[in-house]
């Protein structure tokens, strides 16, 4: 983007976003002419991580990295990586999580982060202090409780493959119990 003043170049100005988002490119550009509170403008928008200015006598650089979304709580509000909420003009077609902030600890992160690397089609994620994770996916409902997340997402991923092959749909599953699990076709 060039900006000219009497026909001469008075700065030419390039705008890097570290992931696609064109409603937040848009916004930028209009704020970008208020260059001395173009910064302040930036660090104030809920969806920006980081924000670099570098000049040159031709050229100014502004490299914006957003930040990415992992979990999607309702309309335009994600958490990220850290689990912090934000706010993103993008739609993105995530997994909800709904969880209460208290419940927000180290190990149920990482639960809930593990669950959606290996659960393929997750459109949701429910955790309760009482039962643990449900886990819904576009063909189930599944209780998977809150102790023993890896090896009964293992459990998970197997008998739903064992479904698929034989064309079956669960309907319901409970993986709570210590010794097998409840089906319901």
């Amino acid at each position: 983007m060039t900006i000219t003043v009497n026909n001469h170049k008075k700065v030419q100005v390039n705008l890097m976003l570290s992931s696609s988002c064109q409603i937040c490119e848009n916004d930028l550009k209009k704020n970008l002419f208020n260059d001395k509170h173009f910064k302040t403008y930036v660090k104030n928008k809920d969806w920006v991580k980081g924000f670099i200015k570098t000049s040159t006598k031709q050229n100014t650089t502004y490299t914006i990295s957003l930040k990415k979304p992992i979990f999607k709580i309702n309309n335009n509000i994600y958490y990220d990586e850290d689990f912090k909420k934000f706010f993103m003009p993008k739609k993105f077609n995530l997994p909800v999580l709904l969880i209460e902030k208290d419940n927000l600890k180290s190990e149920v992160i990482k639960q809930a982060k593990l669950i959606k690397k290996n659960i393929e089609n997750l459109k949701s994620l429910n955790y309760s202090n009482l039962s643990g994770w449900q886990v819904t996916t576009d063909k189930a409902i599944v209780k998977i409780g809150k102790s023993d997340i890896g090896e009964r997402v293992k459990l998970l991923k197997k008998i739903s493959n064992n479904l698929n092959q034989n064309n079956l749909n669960v309907v319901n599953l409970d993986l709570r119990y210590q010794q097998g699990y409840v089906l319901k076709i």
